[in-house]
């Protein structure tokens, strides 16, 4: 049965892709400069939570819940790769639309405990604190309209827009500490849940607002910029329809998926090579 919400998706999938084809069917015969080259660099993504959920239940209410998930801020997670194609169509000195599909790795993670006490030998604590890592690789289709102040040797440009992200593949990893209080032991595991897939657990299509900002070098026979870009993700990565349909959701080590939106920084090195120069 499909939901509002995959509707939604679909709808503004479907008009995403049919402004994206449109504009790269008609802004060449436009452009007054056509410009396509490279790019690639690193990113920080953020997990934003609007549900939580949990393979958990207590069967009385702690004084301190550890068991709640910590999701780490953006530079505490590992960071990502992105690497791809970026197509410039400059109508005048100032104004353009750039598309740069490119394939991106998102990494984020969250932290989490569970104690167990004795009711008879206060000494009797064991505790585990798991650390959780998700990866997801996108294909990413961003379109933005391109502001560019200046044109000599060195150019800032600013740009906004919007981005479809087509899931390629998407994997987690859970490691635990394990603290036997009683016994004075400290042991490291990792159990059977390192790196599994999670694919079927995600929406496939993501989307959301994005915007950039950098600097461009005009050289003789090609262009260098550095560039900083920021995508704010408008629906949850999270198919609600399959949070709860693998049988792993029942081991607490792997645990279920949260609503998550993500907010992703890139850091890129772009390169640009000229294809005309139309007047």
């Amino acid at each position: 049965m499909i939901t509002s919400d995959q509707l939604t998706t679909r709808k503004i999938t479907k008009g995403f892709l049919v402004v994206l084809l449109l504009s790269l069917f008609t802004l060449p015969l436009q452009a007054q400069r056509f410009l396509i080259g490279l790019k690639g660099g690193t990113n920080f993504t953020q997990a934003s939570v609007s549900n939580s959920f949990s393979a958990f239940q207590y069967t009385a209410p702690p004084a301190e819940d550890l068991s709640e998930k910590s999701y780490k801020s953006i530079f505490k997670n590992t960071a990502g790769t992105h690497f791809g194609l970026a197509a410039s169509f400059e109508l005048n000195r100032i104004l353009g639309i750039s598309f740069e599909p490119a394939y991106a790795q998102y990494r984020f993670g969250y932290d989490n405990s569970y104690t167990w006490e004795s009711t008879e030998l206060l000494e009797q604590v064991v505790s585990v604190s798991y650390e959780h890592e998700h990866r997801i690789s996108y294909v990413e289709l961003p379109l933005f309209i391109r502001f560019t102040a200046g044109s000599g040797k060195i150019a800032p440009y600013v740009q906004g827009g919007g981005f479809i992200n087509l899931v390629h593949n998407a994997s987690k990893s859970a490691s635990a500490t394990v603290t036997d209080q009683a016994g004075g032991s400290t042991e490291a595991l990792t159990g059977d849940n390192n790196d599994v897939a999670i694919d079927h657990l995600m929406n496939r299509y993501y989307y959301g607002l994005a915007g950039s900002a950098g600097l461009a070098f005009n050289l003789p026979y090609f262009r260098v910029a550095l560039d900083f870009s920021y995508r704010r993700g408008l629906n949850t990565i999270t198919d609600k329809d399959a949070r709860f349909t693998d049988m792993r959701s029942s081991n607490i080590s792997f645990d279920v998926m949260d609503d998550i939106q993500l907010n992703n920084m890139q850091f890129s090195l772009v390169i640009h090579f000229p294809v005309n120069f139309g007047m």
